[in-house]
């Protein structure tokens, strides 16, 4: 980041730390003054600098000072609101459900458009993953920038939303995910051609997946992070 004091070019020369000299500058540089005695303290270092020190540690000050004004910083609040935020996806107002849609089966997560359907790709919990967030909305869409979970044969694909569309319309009952136009059918985690490495979302009959219990493959949740 080109505002961080930490990614300045200039004032990261020199800053090696090779003995206690190094280590003062540093935190000296670095630290809050309600931080330098818990980290003077924790690293066994005696917190006072020799007029040599002192004298570098103002020039370098001055330095960051330039950088810093050069380089028209915002303050760190302006960075959450403008930067941060732009890049989270607010649920929209209707939104019943909202986050990554993973399956009991494998744990992964609907992912992007295949050649075949859609992708169960690997998420992770306590980890914001934008490109994976799902909501379902009080009319039954399963969306995603713009596009709607539609099924398409025995695949499902996210095509542009529609206003009112049956096809992208879908019911979630006890963690099963139905088309309103195919109601026998359910959203399901299967294998693709790469075996238990690859998994697709498909459309298979809500009561079995080639005469086995569907129990797993057939049940999805939404996980928030």
């Amino acid at each position: 980041m080109t505002c961080s004091r930490v990614a300045v070019q200039g004032a990261q020369q020199a800053l090696g730390i090779t003995d206690n000299n190094d280590f003062r500058h540093i935190v000296e540089l670095m630290f809050t003054d309600h931080l330098k005695s818990l980290v003077y303290r924790q690293s066994g270092v005696a917190d006072a600098m020799s007029n040599q020190e002192s004298e570098s540690l103002m020039v370098r000050r001055n330095y960051l000072r330039q950088q810093h004004a050069e380089v028209h910083c915002q303050p760190f609040s302006w960075y959450l609101s403008n930067v941060v935020m732009s890049d989270v996806v607010q649920p929209s107002t209707d939104a019943e459900q909202f986050g990554k849609l993973r399956s009991a089966s494998s744990g992964r997560c609907l992912g992007a458009d295949s050649e075949r359907s859609i992708e169960l790709v690997t998420c992770r919990d306590h980890l914001y993953e934008r490109h994976l967030i799902v909501e379902l909305t009080g009319r039954g869409a399963l969306a995603r920038d713009g596009s709607c979970l539609e099924p398409t044969d025995a695949t499902v694909a996210f095509v542009p939303c529609e206003k009112d569309s049956p096809r992208q319309r879908w019911w979630m009952v006890d963690g099963r995910l139905t088309p309103v136009t195919s109601p026998r059918k359910c959203l399901t985690d299967s294998p693709g051609q790469g075996g238990l490495t690859h998994r697709l979302a498909t459309l298979e009959d809500c009561a079995s997946v080639d005469g086995k219990d569907s129990t797993a493959t057939q049940r999805w949740s939404f996980i928030n992070f």
